[in-house]
């Protein structure tokens, strides 16, 4: 059981939500020839990460979500990455401003193999001025395909042990964080955040990264991923735009797991047993035969954009 996850670490311009997605459009077809069954983008990758100018023009500058379980209709902005999706056979998660009844919400926006929306992931933690510009998420998604399950986060999430181990405790075999890390004093915090996530949760953990030049903020890329023992996999190139391909296998997060039983050994008696979080699984029909792509992936696996976690 396995699943295949292209992070496609690509420059935003900010505003121009037609501009971005038809990026993220192009980046669809890109990923499935690479063997992807999942695109994951940056935070707030439709916008670009701007929460001052967010929280000055929410409506400009956010998505409007369709409901869940149907295709964007014809002439919505999210019409044509939604088609690119089905075309290929691609989960899309896609880093957003969604809009709401109240503030919007910096959201994963969930597009599945059929380009029907899903649902979404809002971050659960702000950071800074973002809560200026957003209510925060108030539950956890999974999406699961392949046997697989993939927990969503967006950035500060990383910060924060507990996200990370309440997707391990309900089944995850990676959690995937959608950030805009950038150059500065908080820079160094990338390189701590996820390896000990992956390590401390026996859990694949990846991170698609902004890049490039965004409201007065240099963005510094660097997307990657962790194994479930936190040595690292891959890694996207610093300062433009790349992508690349990780592929999660069940069989590898098994074996560290027998090697590392963090999950099993912890001190519940001691420590005390967490609740179970708010979380939705997001999956395919059951039943359902996974959609046929319109092209033959390449190989990835010596692919200098490819990266397999090891089975050990």
């Amino acid at each position: 059981m396995e699943l295949t996850i292209a992070l496609g670490q690509a420059e935003s311009v900010p505003g121009d939500l037609a501009a971005n997605l038809a990026t993220a459009t192009g980046l669809v077809a890109v990923a499935a020839a690479r063997g992807a069954r999942v695109l994951a983008l940056p935070e707030l990758f439709a916008c670009g990460y701007d929460p001052d100018s967010i929280s000055a023009d929410p409506d400009g500058w956010s998505l409007a979500e369709p409901p869940a379980g149907t295709e964007p209709p014809p002439g919505s902005p999210l019409a044509p990455l939604a088609g690119a999706a089905a075309e290929h056979g691609v989960w899309v998660l896609l880093g957003a401003a969604v809009a709401a009844r109240g503030r919007p919400g910096n959201a994963v926006l969930v597009i599945d193999p059929y380009g029907r929306a899903r649902g979404h992931y809002a971050k659960a933690h702000l950071w800074q001025g973002e809560r200026d510009a957003f209510d925060p998420g108030t539950g956890l998604v999974m999406i699961e395909d392949g046997g697989i399950s993939l927990g969503l986060g967006i950035c500060y999430d990383a910060g924060f042990p507990e996200l990370t181990r309440a997707y391990a405790r309900a089944g995850a075999h990676a959690v995937l964080f959608s950030s805009a890390f950038a150059h500065g004093p908080t820079e160094y915090r990338y390189g701590v955040y996820h390896p000990a996530r992956a390590v401390e949760n026996t859990v694949s953990t990846l991170v698609v990264n902004a890049v490039g030049d965004i409201a007065g903020e240099r963005y510094f890329g660097r997307s990657g991923a962790w194994s479930p023992d936190g040595h690292p996999i891959t890694a996207c190139a610093d300062g433009r735009s790349d992508l690349r391909v990780v592929t999660v296998s069940a069989a590898a997060t098994a074996t560290v797991r027998q090697e590392l039983p963090y999950l099993t050994d912890l001190r519940t008696d001691l420590l005390g047993p967490a609740p179970a979080p708010p979380l939705t699984r997001i999956s395919l029909p059951g039943g359902a035969v996974r959609p046929e792509r319109s092209d033959s992936p390449d190989d990835t696996s010596g692919a200098p954009h490819a990266a397999r976690l090891s089975r050990r």
